[in-house]
């Protein structure tokens, strides 16, 4: 016959492991986020960058030509012209791109801030771009 199979003794309370640290909560990690003052910084600047964008285009808006050209192509000619309602295509683009990086930067800060503030670097270069192409398109006041 074969013997009975061991129990292993219990351990005592003293000697319990305690459980495995779960992943941090999403609200750890926003907490995470915004504790950064550096981060703090480029996400204030983005988003003045493209509160100023739509502002500045609200303000331009009926001065600006009904028909625009929008898109141009290697040689600097229009190849895209629309109404001038197309024009807020570019900050639409700079928000989305915002939530983009911002949620993937939630995701990420707690494991890799330089990956973080990478994001919201982009993303303030993103928003530097649309300036430049709002002004290019829209003329300055």
């Amino acid at each position: 016959m074969n013997p009975p199979p061991s129990v292993p003794p219990e351990a005592p309370e003293s000697l319990a492991t305690a459980p495995a640290p779960s992943s941090p909560s999403y609200a750890d990690a926003i907490n995470a986020l915004l504790g950064d003052r550096g981060l703090q910084v480029l996400l204030t600047l983005i988003l003045v960058a493209n509160v100023a964008v739509f502002a500045y285009l609200f303000l331009r808006f009926e001065n600006l030509p009904n028909l625009m050209p929008l898109h141009f192509d290697a040689s600097g000619a229009p190849d895209r012209i629309e109404s001038k309602n197309g024009i807020f295509a570019l900050p639409i683009i700079g928000v989305t791109v915002f939530f983009l990086n911002t949620g993937l930067g939630i995701l990420l800060h707690n494991r890799e801030r330089a990956a973080t503030l990478m994001l919201a670097a982009g993303t303030l270069f993103v928003q530097i771009l649309m300036w430049i192409a709002v002004i290019n398109i829209a003329g300055i006041v």
